[in-house]
């Protein structure tokens, strides 16, 4: 019974941290998502694997797939449901007892259904990602490290402009950790974007243990695809834990140069000249994690897709029509494993 005290001020405690968990981020993922818009799409996808237990075995792989249920696309004329499928590896090369490199590949295909309209505008099949890039991690002392990093991207829907769809980008930071509970750090992005000028775009990263089987996380978050956010987790026991948290998310790739509408009252076809479509998002998400052995992981996540909007631009940039769509329930299934 004298444990009873302590056990109800620790889930206080959680209760307190779950609220700011879900409140602080928003700044950072408006300055991320909203300012920085496209830029964003653009940045995550490099910070997003820094997580890696830089102890552990060097060769790691994820497998996912996940699905976003049917929703209506306001105004737009059509519902959309998303299949999502992701494959990535890498393999950490010590440079020196300092100095670490993490080499990357991954593939993702999202295959989107557009129904309802066929006037839509919004009218894209299956879009591929392709991810290659590289982190250099050097450790300055026992509680300072440097990061630097460089990705190249291909990112189109099938038949799109090959050339026409690469993005590549450069990233530096630093990462602040006095003790193996707690860290801190910021990553700052230079990166091309589809249709933009040069970007620069700041990540703020933590990792808090604050108590006991406690553990949250600002930064990189992975729900279909990497965002900026945040997320809580609670191990429930040695195999187990639990998780919840929010991330916002831009996909923007190139369209492929087709016929999009069909011309109507004597006027011409609308074709978007192989322009750009974009889709963003803010994921709330529940997160099952399951360890059976030391070096597999298997994640189920569920949740809602709030403050949906796709859009379509022209090859040149120009708005040709955005729309909202209706919050949209998901489900996904990853698998995590080190060799």
């Amino acid at each position: 019974m004298s444990n009873l005290p302590n056990r109800q001020q620790t889930f206080k405690r959680a209760i307190f941290i779950a609220i700011l968990a879900l409140a602080i981020p928003t700044a950072p993922m408006l300055i991320v998502g909203g300012i920085a818009g496209s830029a964003s799409a653009q940045t995550v996808d490099i910070p997003a694997i820094l997580g890696a237990d830089a102890k552990g075995p060097p060769t790691f792989m994820t497998l996912q797939y996940g699905h976003q249920f049917k929703t209506d696309v306001e105004d737009g004329g059509a519902d959309m449901s998303r299949d999502n499928a992701f494959l990535m590896g890498g393999h950490r090369f010590s440079l020196s007892d300092e100095t670490s490199l993490i080499a990357i590949g991954g593939y993702t295909l999202q295959a989107y259904n557009f129904r309802g309209n066929s006037s839509s505008f919004y009218q894209w099949d299956d879009v591929h990602r392709m991810v290659l890039g590289g982190i250099v991690g050097h450790d300055l002392n026992e509680k300072w490290s440097l990061i630097g990093a460089a990705m190249y991207r291909s990112w189109g829907e099938g038949g799109a402009d090959y050339g026409d769809s690469i993005t590549g980008g450069l990233f530096g930071g630093f990462d602040y950790h006095p003790n193996e509970d707690f860290s801190i750090g910021l990553l700052v992005g230079f990166n091309s974007t589809l249709e933009d000028s040069m970007s620069i775009v700041p990540v703020p990263t933590m990792k808090w243990k604050f108590a006991e089987n406690w553990r949250w996380n600002i930064g990189m978050v992975s729900v279909f695809d990497p965002g900026v956010g945040t997320e809580l987790n609670w191990q429930v026991s040695e195999d187990v834990s639990l998780g919840a948290g929010i991330s916002f998310q831009t996909r923007r790739y190139r369209l492929n140069d087709k016929t999009r509408v069909a011309g109507a009252g004597g006027r011409a076809n609308r074709t978007d000249e192989g322009g750009v479509g974009q889709e963003s998002e803010v994921p709330v998400f529940l997160n099952v994690r399951w360890k059976p052995s030391p070096k597999t992981t298997i994640d189920f996540l569920a949740g809602v897709a709030f403050a949906g909007n796709v859009r379509v631009e022209s090859k040149t940039g120009g708005r040709i029509k955005d729309d909202d769509y209706d919050p949209a329930p998901f489900a996904g299934l990853r698998g995590s494993f080190l060799f």
